[in-house]
Protein backbone atom coordinates (compact mmCIF):
# COMPACT_ATOMS: atom_id res chain seq x y z
CA UNK A 1 0.00 0.00 0.00
CA UNK A 2 1.39 3.52 -0.97
CA UNK A 3 1.77 5.79 1.58
CA UNK A 4 -0.68 8.25 0.46
CA UNK A 5 -3.22 5.20 0.82
CA UNK A 6 -2.78 5.60 4.24
CA UNK A 7 -2.45 9.44 4.48
CA UNK A 8 -4.74 12.29 4.70
CA UNK A 9 -8.02 12.26 2.75
CA UNK A 10 -7.17 14.69 0.45
CA UNK A 11 -3.68 12.73 0.12
CA UNK A 12 -5.86 9.57 -0.79
CA UNK A 13 -8.37 11.06 -2.66
CA UNK A 14 -5.87 13.30 -5.12
CA UNK A 15 -3.27 10.23 -5.34
CA UNK A 16 -6.75 7.94 -6.59
CA UNK A 17 -6.51 5.29 -3.85
CA UNK A 18 -10.34 6.90 -2.62
CA UNK A 19 -13.56 7.15 -4.41
CA UNK A 20 -15.10 10.49 -4.77
CA UNK A 21 -18.26 9.17 -2.17
CA UNK A 22 -15.97 7.21 -0.01
CA UNK A 23 -13.94 10.57 0.13
CA UNK A 24 -16.97 12.50 0.65
CA UNK A 25 -17.90 10.40 3.65
CA UNK A 26 -15.06 10.76 5.53
CA UNK A 27 -14.84 14.74 5.33
CA UNK A 28 -18.63 15.56 5.43
CA UNK A 29 -20.25 12.20 7.22
CA UNK A 30 -22.65 11.76 4.59
CA UNK A 31 -22.94 8.77 3.15
CA UNK A 32 -24.45 9.14 -0.90
CA UNK A 33 -24.63 6.22 -3.11
CA UNK A 34 -23.87 7.01 -7.23
CA UNK A 35 -27.11 7.42 -7.97
CA UNK A 36 -27.71 10.02 -5.29
CA UNK A 37 -24.36 11.66 -6.63
CA UNK A 38 -26.09 11.54 -10.28
CA UNK A 39 -29.29 13.90 -9.11
CA UNK A 40 -26.54 16.73 -7.65
CA UNK A 41 -24.69 16.25 -11.39
CA UNK A 42 -28.20 16.71 -13.01
CA UNK A 43 -29.06 19.73 -11.01
CA UNK A 44 -25.82 21.18 -11.50
CA UNK A 45 -26.47 20.86 -15.44
CA UNK A 46 -29.73 22.39 -15.23
CA UNK A 47 -28.44 25.05 -13.53
CA UNK A 48 -25.45 25.74 -15.76
CA UNK A 49 -27.93 25.84 -18.90
CA UNK A 50 -29.84 28.76 -17.03
CA UNK A 51 -28.27 31.71 -18.60
CA UNK A 52 -27.15 33.93 -15.43
CA UNK A 53 -28.64 37.63 -15.31
CA UNK A 54 -26.06 40.33 -16.47
CA UNK A 55 -25.37 42.71 -14.34
CA UNK A 56 -25.16 46.22 -14.64
CA UNK A 57 -21.63 48.10 -14.48
CA UNK A 58 -22.95 49.94 -11.30
CA UNK A 59 -24.09 46.94 -9.99
CA UNK A 60 -21.02 45.57 -10.85
CA UNK A 61 -18.52 47.85 -9.23
CA UNK A 62 -20.73 48.01 -6.37
CA UNK A 63 -20.36 44.17 -5.91
CA UNK A 64 -16.58 44.41 -6.39
CA UNK A 65 -16.35 47.17 -3.47
CA UNK A 66 -18.21 44.70 -1.53
CA UNK A 67 -15.78 42.05 -1.82
CA UNK A 68 -18.10 39.66 -3.64
CA UNK A 69 -15.97 38.37 -6.15
CA UNK A 70 -17.19 35.59 -9.19
CA UNK A 71 -15.69 32.53 -7.89
CA UNK A 72 -16.38 29.52 -9.97
CA UNK A 73 -15.06 27.32 -7.29
CA UNK A 74 -16.95 29.05 -4.83
CA UNK A 75 -20.23 28.81 -6.40
CA UNK A 76 -19.78 25.27 -7.85
CA UNK A 77 -19.06 24.20 -3.86
CA UNK A 78 -22.29 25.90 -2.64
CA UNK A 79 -24.46 24.30 -5.56
CA UNK A 80 -22.91 20.93 -4.47
CA UNK A 81 -23.38 21.53 -0.71
CA UNK A 82 -26.91 22.52 -1.16
CA UNK A 83 -27.66 19.48 -3.61
CA UNK A 84 -25.39 16.76 -1.13
CA UNK A 85 -27.69 18.14 1.82
CA UNK A 86 -30.51 17.95 -0.36
CA UNK A 87 -29.60 14.48 -1.22
CA UNK A 88 -29.21 13.71 2.31
CA UNK A 89 -32.85 15.05 3.53
CA UNK A 90 -34.12 12.67 0.49
CA UNK A 91 -31.88 9.76 1.68
CA UNK A 92 -32.71 9.67 5.26
CA UNK A 93 -36.53 10.51 5.12
CA UNK A 94 -39.26 8.22 6.23
CA UNK A 95 -42.13 7.48 3.12
CA UNK A 96 -45.30 6.80 4.33
CA UNK A 97 -45.14 3.51 5.45
CA UNK A 98 -42.41 3.96 7.19
CA UNK A 99 -44.07 6.74 9.23
CA UNK A 100 -47.02 4.72 9.41
CA UNK A 101 -45.28 1.69 11.01
CA UNK A 102 -43.06 4.69 13.52
CA UNK A 103 -46.21 6.09 14.52
CA UNK A 104 -47.92 2.75 14.46
CA UNK A 105 -50.99 4.04 12.35
CA UNK A 106 -52.27 3.45 8.86
CA UNK A 107 -50.77 4.73 5.62
CA UNK A 108 -54.31 6.52 5.62
CA UNK A 109 -53.92 8.39 8.75
CA UNK A 110 -50.55 9.41 7.75
CA UNK A 111 -52.38 10.93 4.84
CA UNK A 112 -55.10 12.74 6.65
CA UNK A 113 -52.26 13.93 9.59
CA UNK A 114 -50.48 15.95 6.50
CA UNK A 115 -53.82 17.19 4.87
CA UNK A 116 -54.29 18.25 8.65
CA UNK A 117 -50.75 19.79 8.65
CA UNK A 118 -49.84 18.33 11.56
CA UNK A 119 -47.34 16.48 9.74
CA UNK A 120 -44.84 18.06 7.08
CA UNK A 121 -43.76 16.03 3.90
CA UNK A 122 -42.13 17.12 0.75
CA UNK A 123 -42.52 16.14 -2.60
CA UNK A 124 -39.19 13.73 -3.86
CA UNK A 125 -40.03 12.30 -7.75
CA UNK A 126 -43.39 10.50 -7.39
CA UNK A 127 -43.03 10.44 -3.50
CA UNK A 128 -43.96 12.27 -0.29
CA UNK A 129 -41.33 12.28 1.68
CA UNK A 130 -41.57 13.20 5.75
CA UNK A 131 -37.87 14.42 7.00
CA UNK A 132 -36.76 12.40 9.98
CA UNK A 133 -36.45 15.82 12.49
CA UNK A 134 -39.99 15.21 13.10
CA UNK A 135 -39.71 11.70 14.62
CA UNK A 136 -38.58 10.25 18.07
CA UNK A 137 -37.23 6.74 17.58
CA UNK A 138 -40.57 5.78 18.83
CA UNK A 139 -43.14 8.29 17.67
CA UNK A 140 -43.68 11.65 16.55
CA UNK A 141 -41.74 14.52 18.68
CA UNK A 142 -44.55 16.02 20.81
CA UNK A 143 -46.57 19.17 20.60
CA UNK A 144 -45.40 18.92 17.21
CA UNK A 145 -48.92 19.29 15.69
CA UNK A 146 -49.20 22.80 17.00
CA UNK A 147 -46.25 23.94 14.99
CA UNK A 148 -46.39 22.51 11.45
CA UNK A 149 -49.43 24.50 10.45
CA UNK A 150 -47.38 27.58 11.31
CA UNK A 151 -44.48 26.81 8.32
CA UNK A 152 -44.26 29.41 5.04
CA UNK A 153 -46.09 26.61 2.68
CA UNK A 154 -43.41 27.84 0.19
CA UNK A 155 -40.20 27.73 2.37
CA UNK A 156 -37.61 24.69 1.08
CA UNK A 157 -37.45 21.46 2.89
CA UNK A 158 -34.09 22.38 3.59
CA UNK A 159 -35.18 25.68 5.42
CA UNK A 160 -38.11 24.06 7.22
CA UNK A 161 -35.18 21.69 8.43
CA UNK A 162 -32.79 23.73 9.42
CA UNK A 163 -35.39 25.72 11.86
CA UNK A 164 -36.69 22.48 12.67
CA UNK A 165 -33.62 21.51 14.09
CA UNK A 166 -31.32 24.33 14.45
CA UNK A 167 -30.80 26.13 17.90
CA UNK A 168 -32.60 29.53 18.29
CA UNK A 169 -31.40 32.32 20.37
CA UNK A 170 -34.97 32.83 21.55
CA UNK A 171 -35.26 29.05 22.94
CA UNK A 172 -32.78 29.16 26.03
CA UNK A 173 -32.56 25.93 28.09
CA UNK A 174 -29.61 25.72 30.76
CA UNK A 175 -28.56 28.87 29.57
CA UNK A 176 -27.75 27.31 25.83
CA UNK A 177 -30.15 28.05 22.73
CA UNK A 178 -31.90 25.07 22.03
CA UNK A 179 -33.52 23.84 18.60
CA UNK A 180 -37.12 24.01 18.40
CA UNK A 181 -37.09 20.15 17.95
CA UNK A 182 -35.33 20.05 21.42
CA UNK A 183 -37.61 22.74 22.88
CA UNK A 184 -40.94 20.64 22.22
CA UNK A 185 -38.68 17.51 23.09
CA UNK A 186 -38.32 18.75 26.75
CA UNK A 187 -41.58 21.51 27.20
CA UNK A 188 -44.87 20.40 29.10
CA UNK A 189 -46.48 21.83 25.92
CA UNK A 190 -47.74 24.90 27.93
CA UNK A 191 -49.23 28.01 26.16
CA UNK A 192 -46.69 30.16 27.25
CA UNK A 193 -44.12 27.21 25.76
CA UNK A 194 -45.55 26.75 22.66
CA UNK A 195 -45.81 30.44 22.19
CA UNK A 196 -42.23 30.96 22.18
CA UNK A 197 -41.73 28.20 19.63
CA UNK A 198 -43.93 29.67 17.66
CA UNK A 199 -42.67 33.56 17.79
CA UNK A 200 -39.22 31.61 17.27
CA UNK A 201 -40.83 29.84 13.94
CA UNK A 202 -42.11 33.70 12.93
CA UNK A 203 -39.09 35.27 13.55
CA UNK A 204 -37.08 32.95 11.63
CA UNK A 205 -39.26 32.95 8.61
CA UNK A 206 -38.99 36.90 8.98
CA UNK A 207 -35.48 36.79 8.65
CA UNK A 208 -35.43 34.78 5.89
CA UNK A 209 -37.73 36.78 3.78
Amino acid sequence: MSDAATGSTRDRFLHGDLRFEDALKEVTGTDLDRSHLWHILEGLASERSVAAPVLSAHDARILDEAGFVSDPVAVASARVDRDIRMQNLVHTSLSIPEAAERLDVTAARIRQLLSERKLWAFTSGRHRLLPPAQFTATGQVPHLDRIVPLFDGDMHPLSVQALLTTPQRSLIVDGEPVSIVAWLTGCAGTEDELDQAADAIASAQWESA
